[in-house]
């Protein structure tokens, strides 16, 4: 089969829209390749108003509009132009008057921008489109033949295709239409049933859609799912955050703003966290200028392109050390004018102000989807153990020491598993993330502590979970750590415990962990 059959037929479109932005260009363009188009009442009379010859659903049905525009398309001279196979079946049915429909263009009532700004309940039912997702599906279920295009954000590339193909499409642009018609269909439908059984979250049933700028790769689409505003529409403020300055996100910008500031959010005292592929790089304790510093400190090389969040504002100063170095993303609940101004003519890093209790409301509980699987859990809050943890070997932490582990242990939550995170009162001094063998992010730690000089002697470590052997404890000891905080739970705590008594080092079991996977 030719993936885009030659017709000797006029094309024909059927609109049906209820959000007409962009409507008129490629009405113009369709009527350059002497396309035929039907449309549905307030529809046909946007069109005829801009000039366009248009044939009413009514008139090709013969079948009036009724219940107030409740019933109107849901007819077989429209379902059936839309749903046969091949050009060739028409010819069975011309005496029924069933013609052939070539594209369709049709988007939904607007039913989750209706129930988001308070809409009663009679207003909402009337918002509940059928006819709608009737034509959406019948179309993409044929893409094979039928073109379809369920929102504005489709027109400009339906335009390209019609350029390139004569007035047609590709199949693999009307495969993708097809596929997209299903997600929001599927997406319209749960916000519905939703409503219907009165389920209320923070998020609400009424969901949003934002384009990112790519996903995880350029060739990767991608877009961020948020509780629409009352006109509809998405905004990053439902969750506390504003974009002052730069390019628009991608999806590994967002990923790792969050990872960033829920990692300095963990913090009451001014902080800033630098971090790369949702790692912290370094993290410091401190005013801003100082904080920055000291998170630098720790790993510079791989803060090169990386997010740096505050939780105090950015000061001239502090926004001076910034404006010199590449990075991505700054973020901060507030920048000094004097920062602000500095730091846009940085044309591509983005900055952002965030509301911290917003932010941290508006981000709570943690999901992943893997297509129609979808694992979801509650959010990972909360130190209560560094008010209970039980000392088993060495004297027990205080002062310093003690402000020292809890430190290296907030950050080390938001390391990737397996995690070591070696620290002082002020700053972290080395990371290590994400290895298989949690031995091998104890000598990642130490390695990259020692590639910036930094002294270990002292220091403290954090471990994400328990060590099985005592070889972990035995390294960092060597190194100069004079006391851990980690998780018990393994066969050997005992033996570990005795090991870490021998090395005269200061092992602290919290009885909770954090693991970051």
């Amino acid at each position: 089969m030719a993936e885009v059959p030659a017709l000797t037929r006029p094309r024909c479109a059927l609109l049906s829209v209820s959000d007409k932005s962009g409507l008129a260009d490629i009405v113009t363009l369709m009527h350059s390749y002497d396309y035929e188009l039907i449309a549905s009442g307030g529809t046909a009379r946007y069109l005829r108003e801009h000039g366009f010859a248009i044939t009413e659903v009514g008139e090709l049905t013969g079948f009036p509009e009724i219940f107030g525009g409740r019933v109107k398309t849901l007819h077989p001279r429209i379902h059936g132009g839309i749903l046969a196979p091949r050009e060739e079946d028409f010819a069975a049915v011309t005496e029924l008057g069933v013609r052939p429909i070539d594209v369709v263009v049709v988007n939904l009532y607007p039913f989750a921008a209706t129930v988001a700004k308070g809409a009663g309940e009679a207003e909402a039912v009337e918002q509940i489109d059928i006819g709608g997702p009737a034509l959406l599906r019948a179309a993409a279920k044929n893409y094979r033949r039928v073109t379809v295009l369920p929102d504005p954000e489709c027109y400009e590339e339906f335009l390209h295709e019609l350029r390139c193909h004569g007035g047609d499409t590709s199949l693999a642009f009307r495969r993708r239409m097809a596929r997209s018609v299903f997600t929001r269909v599927a997406d319209y439908d749960a916000a519905i049933a939703a409503w219907l059984t009165g389920r209320e979250t923070s998020a609400g049933p009424a969901r949003a859609r934002l384009p990112l700028r790519y996903g995880e790769n350029p060739h990767q689409q991608a877009h961020l799912e948020l509780p629409a505003r009352a006109d509809g529409a998405a905004d990053l403020g439902v969750c506390g955050l504003a974009q002052l300055g730069g390019k628009e996100l991608s999806y590994n910008n967002l990923v790792d703003l969050v990872a960033a500031l829920k990692l300095v959010c963990d913090f009451d005292e001014p902080c800033c966290a630098v971090i790369k592929h949702t790692n912290p790089c370094g993290c410091g304790l401190g005013q801003p200028g100082e904080a920055l510093e000291l998170a630098l400190r720790c790993d510079p090389e791989s803060a090169f392109g990386g997010v740096f969040a505050f939780n105090a504002p950015v000061d001239a100063a502090t926004a001076g050390v910034l404006h010199g170095r590449f990075l991505e993303i700054i973020a901060a609940p507030a920048f000094a004018a004097e920062a602000l101004a500095l730091l846009r003519r940085k044309k591509n890093v983005r900055l952002l102000t965030y509301d911290r209790a917003l932010f941290r409301e508006g981000t709570r509980g943690q999901s992943r989807s893997f297509g129609v699987l979808r694992l979801a859990q509650d959010e990972d809050e909360g130190f209560p153990e560094l008010q209970s943890w039980r000392v088993a070997a060495g004297p027990e932490p205080a002062g310093d020491v003690a402000r020292a582990l809890q430190a290296a242990w907030k950050v080390c939550k938001h390391v990737k598993s397996n995690a070591i995170v070696l620290c002082d009162t002020r700053a972290t001094l080395g990371i290590g993330a994400g290895q298989m063998s949690r031995v091998d992010a104890a000598r990642l730690a130490v390695r990259k502590a020692a590639d910036q000089g930094l002294d270990l002697h002292g220091a403290v470590a954090a471990s994400d979970g328990f060590f099985p052997f005592p070889d972990g404890i035995e390294r960092l000891q060597a190194e100069g750590i004079r006391a851990v905080i980690a998780p018990s739970g393994s066969i050997r705590d005992e033996e570990v415990s005795a090991r870490a008594k021998e090395l005269g080092l200061t092992l602290v079991f919290t009885g909770r962990r954090h693991f970051r996977h």
